[in-house]
Parts: C-alpha cells; sequence; structure tokens
C-alpha cells in the first residue's frame, strides 16, 4: 500500500497508528482507492459471476454429502460387527462357565482349554463393550445431522 501511494513504510504505519498524517497526494490517492471499493460494494453482483459461485458452493457440499454418507456406511459397518463380535463372545462366556459348572470336562487340558476360551471371550466382550458400541452409535448419529445440515445449504 505504501507503494501505491508513493510514500515509505514508515510513513504509512505511523498514519495506520494515528501518530502522523500522510502528505496530500497520498490521501488524495488513498480516498480515490477507498471510492472505488465503496462504489464495488453497493454495485449488484454480476448475476453470472453468483450463479458460477453458487454452482461451485453446491458442488462442494455435495462432494461432502458423498463423503459423508461414505463415512455413515463405515461407521454403521463397525458398529455392526462390534455388536455381532460382543454376542459372539458374551455366549461364548455363558458356554465355557456352563460346561465349567457341569464338571464333565475335568481333564487338565480341557479345563485350560475352557479357561484359555474364557478370558479370550472377555477381552473381546471389553473391546466391543457397551461403550464402544454407543461411541460408534452417536457417531452415526452425527453425521446423519451432518448430511442434513449439508443438504439444507445446497441452493438451487
Amino acid at each position: 500500500m505504501a507503494i501505491l501511494l508513493g510514500v515509505t513504510r514508515v510513513q504509512w504505519a505511523l498514519f495506520l497508528t494515528g501518530r502522523r498524517s500522510l502528505p496530500t497526494d497520498a490521501l488524495l490517492k488513498l480516498t480515490e482507492m477507498l471510492t472505488i471499493v465503496k462504489e464495488a460494494e453497493t454495485e449488484a453482483p454480476d448475476a453470472a459471476v453468483l450463479k458460477e459461485e453458487q454452482a461451485r458452493i453446491n458442488k462442494y457440499i455435495e462432494e461432502e454429502i458423498i463423503f459423508n454418507q461414505h463415512k455413515q456406511r463405515l461407521v454403521s459397518e463397525q458398529l455392526q460387527k462390534c455388536r455381532k463380535e460382543y454376542q459372539s463372545s458374551q455366549n461364548a462366556v455363558r458356554i465355557a462357565d456352563a460346561l465349567m459348572a457341569k464338571g464333565q470336562y475335568t481333564g487338565a487340558s480341557e479345563q485350560e482349554l475352557l479357561t484359555s476360551l474364557k478370558i479370550n471371550a472377555q477381552n473381546v466382550l471389553k473391546k466391543n463393550s457397551l461403550l464402544v458400541q454407543e461411541q460408534y452409535t452417536l457417531k452415526l448419529l452425527v453425521l446423519q445431522q451432518e448430511e442434513v445440515v449439508f443438504k439444507a445449504k445446497i441452493i438451487e
């Protein structure tokens, strides 16, 4: 700006901070520039430019919707997998407990196998806990709401 006004950077900085005024020629140039900007602000924007900009905005939003729907599918698949593994692990723990309670598997290797199965199932239960399932559910709900917002922003 200092170059356009024909003043030094120091003069321009002092003017911006209110410590000094600009030379008359520089003030006239600045006034002319500000008038141009003010007139441009009051003019109606070019309809073709606006239409082009809106088309770019809509394209961006449509791409975001597609990406959002992809993320929704992934989260939904993760949630279903988590629920399935949780249920399978619950069943495995129940079976191991029932077989241990019956006492028909009395061999050391059989007892060790049942204990190992139960421990593995309990680890899977922890990994796919109800908390983890709720986190996936909430993430999915947020993504669904985000899609609603995107769709509302598309301008015809």
